[in-house]
């Protein structure tokens, strides 16, 4: 059987955090959201131990390293004092960051989704629009290889249905209140409704579907305004001003101006050519991996 440490955490701590499980009921959802396949209570039960276990860590490696690194005595009262508090530290971020991760996984699912969500709502309308059965529309959306978050979703709704016995519209209605993408959740609750009060559904989803697409041909052209503003910078800063002062400063050094801040010329052409140009490049990367793609 393999080894999963959550397992041992909730054997070691349940019947202790009884009172604790009810403070975390908003991390319940986010774990379902984030599709970390581990137990709520198993999940609490692991998140506490591993801050013990980085707390114990912590305080012989900062009791020995504190003396090693500073001129601290170590048998010191100023030793034992930073030694807790690196501990208490290391503890309250391992804690923290364990809290964290299940809404960013949820995060991270939900960007997928939102690309795909035009091409989600188009591929619904077409099985509608062909008279295929709801059960069948919605499992054959759960086995799209390509798409892997979108995939979970829907296979989410055949599963309650198959292993649970459920509905298929409770089902989805379940299922679109733990979905990452919340505009994924109120397209399914609007089919829901739609299909409860006996409307017409592939109308439904075709008045969706346009309206999906407007909002994504809407960000894809405040995208490329921003791409092309972003060129513009680019241009000016990586190139007409990297051109212009290096011209600058060879005429200054032709000339024998001195130097700039205590550096030579020669010095800070280098500087302007290894260091920022490569840097304001990096500047820029990562302001544009910002962008929605």
């Amino acid at each position: 059987m393999k080894f999963q440490p959550w397992t041992t955490a909730y054997t070691l701590l349940n019947k202790k955090l009884g009172k604790i499980y009810l403070q975390f009921q908003e991390l319940h959802i986010q774990l379902k959201k984030g599709g970390v396949l581990i137990a709520f209570k198993a999940y609490i039960a692991f998140m506490i131990l591993m801050s013990i276990v980085a707390f114990a860590v912590a305080i012989p490696l900062a009791f020995i390293l504190i003396p090693l690194l500073t001129r601290i005595p170590i048998l010191s009262t100023m030793n034992f004092l930073f030694t807790l508090v690196i501990a208490v530290s290391a503890a309250m971020i391992t804690f923290i960051a364990m809290y964290l991760y299940p809404g960013m996984k949820s995060s991270s699912r939900s960007g997928p989704i939102d690309k795909n969500l035009p091409y989600i709502t188009n591929f619904l309308t077409l099985l509608s629009s062909s008279n295929v059965p709801p059960s069948l529309i919605f499992e054959s959306m759960g086995k799209i290889d390509s798409l892997k978050e979108v995939r979970l979703e829907f296979s989410n709704i055949i599963r309650d249905i198959e292993i649970f016995g459920n509905d298929l519209m409770s089902s989805i209605v379940e299922n679109a209140k733990l979905t990452p993408n919340e505009q994924l959740g109120e397209i399914l609750e609007g089919y829901v409704a739609t299909v409860r009060t006996g409307g017409n559904p592939t109308e439904y989803l075709k008045i969706t579907t346009d309206k999906v697409t407007k909002e994504r041909m809407g960000k894809l052209d405040m995208m490329l305004e921003s791409l092309s503003a972003m060129a513009e910078i680019y241009i000016m800063m990586l190139v007409a001003a990297p051109l212009l002062f290096v011209v600058l400063f060879v005429t200054l050094g032709m000339i024998g101006s001195g130097s700039i801040g205590g550096m030579s010329m020669s010095l800070v052409l280098y500087l302007l050519v290894y260091v920022g140009i490569p840097v304001m490049g990096a500047i820029m990367m990562v302001i544009m991996s910002t962008f929605e793609k």
